[in-house]
């Protein structure tokens, strides 16, 4: 794909992602269809289709741009420490950096991601969400950090560190977003990191 079009493309899933939480915000999540988000967006509604397969897919963009922030932010650090060996010591440090670049990208974004979560409770479809990628991504950061671990001891910290994070974000929710995500992550990290290999 040219990148003219790349960027199309990711204008216009912009775009229809803005018009459903516009409208979710506006009339919540039953009243909200794609017709009516490609109509606000202005696009067809073939080509709402073509980007999203669902008003629950477009919702499901939220823990989907987690994993996108997890990427930049290790992204950046690597470009920022290239020579920074992969060893157990340098393992907190990444999974810090990851973990608080998502609580970022949260605190950036806390009015859809509110709108985004309370949908999720209200939905049985929505509540299947699969945080399953950025479990994957957390699995490989401590396999390279930690050769000699196994894939059980890498899951189990995954999970520790994942379902941590979920309680947390259930409370910010729950307090309607009044505190900072990237304080509270901090505060989880702080609590997590004796879990890891030295």
């Amino acid at each position: 794909m040219s990148d003219l079009r790349q960027r199309r493309h990711a204008q216009t899933k912009q775009a229809l992602f803005d018009a459903a939480f516009d409208l979710l915000r506006a009339h919540g999540l039953h009243a909200l269809t794609m017709e009516r988000i490609a109509e606000h967006a202005g696009v067809s509604r073939s080509t709402a289709y073509r980007r999203y397969a669902s008003k629950e897919d477009i919702i499901l963009d939220i823990p989907r741009q987690f994993v996108a922030a997890w990427d930049d932010a290790l992204q950046r650090y690597a470009e920022s420490n290239p020579d920074a060996p992969e060893t157990p010591a340098s393992l907190a440090k990444k999974m810090n950096v990851g973990c608080l670049g998502v609580a970022s990208w949260i605190d950036t974004n806390s009015d859809n991601v509110l709108l985004g979560y309370k949908a999720l409770e209200s939905s049985p479809t929505l509540q299947a969400s699969d945080t399953s990628h950025w479990v994957e991504r957390m699995i490989e950061l401590i396999m390279a950090h930690v050769p000699d671990a196994d894939l059980a001891t890498a899951a189990t910290i995954a999970g520790a560190y994942m379902g941590a994070l979920d309680a947390m974000m259930v409370l910010w929710v729950r307090d309607e977003g009044a505190t900072s995500v990237t304080a509270s992550t901090q505060a989880v990290l702080d609590h997590l990191g004796p879990i890891l290999p030295t």
